[in-house]
């Protein structure tokens, strides 16, 4: 059965979408991802976007609570989107592989803020680029390092190759989240990108895992958050290091960032979008 993927409510949906985030002391993180071209686009973790055509797209999502120092894995699994089927001309929803990014990060809601490396942090106001804000978080000894990342294509699990020290992080959208930037074509990781895009390829999971410090020295540390653990659907590896937090937490945080909205507003002035991508 041949299938003709939908796009244009996707993107649309990017652009119109939410831009607040909901208020808690839960620091929720989840990736966020988009292939070559926007599909499928995933912006945040409510594993379901609706577009205003009616296309819909699909996931899994696995979370992390980052309360304290620690290494965590998150995670996209299962991404189905609206197709059509060519022989019938029904739509229907269809299995995704996705391939290459535009945008790949890992958000973590509210943490920024509240570590004191937000936009509102006396000393943020003159900073400018992604370099200068993560040596900004370094400064109130926030680091984050041994970023592993994963994939699965059908069945096999394969290590995406990844530089941990081109890595940004640090409240790069001013927004109160911190980010963790793997690759994005609108940031400062797309003139110095600490990995291949061309490497990504997957149609199961996704998956991301980080250690992260600073946290337990500013925030206390009080809290004891339960073992990590990757959807068992990625077929993630288990990390090598002491894992904290809850990977398969669901998230109730939802929010459009700027760089999907950029892309968005193109791509929807253009008219709406029907990308058929070819397979290898």
């Amino acid at each position: 059965m041949k299938l003709r993927k939908i796009m244009a409510g996707i993107i649309a949906t990017s652009v119109a979408g939410t831009m607040a985030v909901a208020a808690s002391a839960q620091y929720d993180a989840s990736v966020m991802y988009a292939d070559a071209d926007w599909y499928p686009s995933i912006m945040d973790a409510t594993g379901h976007t609706e577009g205003t055509d009616g296309t819909v797209t699909e996931w899994t999502a696995g979370t992390a609570e980052v309360t304290k120092d620690g290494t965590y894995t998150v995670s996209i699994a299962d991404i189905k989107a609206s197709a059509v089927d060519e022989e019938t001309g029904e739509e229907t929803m269809a299995a995704v592989t996705a391939e290459g990014a535009v945008v790949f990060n890992v958000d973590i809601v509210d943490l920024a803020k509240d570590l004191g490396i937000g936009a509102d942090a006396e000393g943020n106001a003159d900073l400018k680029t992604g370099a200068e804000k993560m040596e900004f978080a370094k400064s109130k000894g926030i680091n984050v390092t041994d970023v592993k990342i994963t994939q699965v294509k059908d069945g096999e699990t394969t290590e995406i190759a990844v530089d941990s020290s081109k890595i940004l992080f640090g409240d790069i959208e001013g927004n109160g989240k911190l980010r963790i930037e793997l690759y994005n074509e609108y940031g400062d990781t797309k003139a110095d990108a600490p990995l291949k895009v061309s490497d990504i390829y997957f149609n199961e999971g996704l998956n991301v895992t980080f250690t992260i410090s600073g946290i337990d020295a500013i925030l206390g540390g009080n809290e004891t958050p339960a073992d990590t653990e990757a959807p068992a659907d990625t077929e993630a590896p288990a990390t090598e290091a002491p894992t904290t937090g809850d990977s398969t937490k669901d998230n109730t945080n939802t929010g459009v960032e700027g760089v999907a909205a950029v892309a968005g507003v193109a791509i929807v002035a253009a008219g709406a979008v029907i990308v058929a991508k070819k397979r290898k």
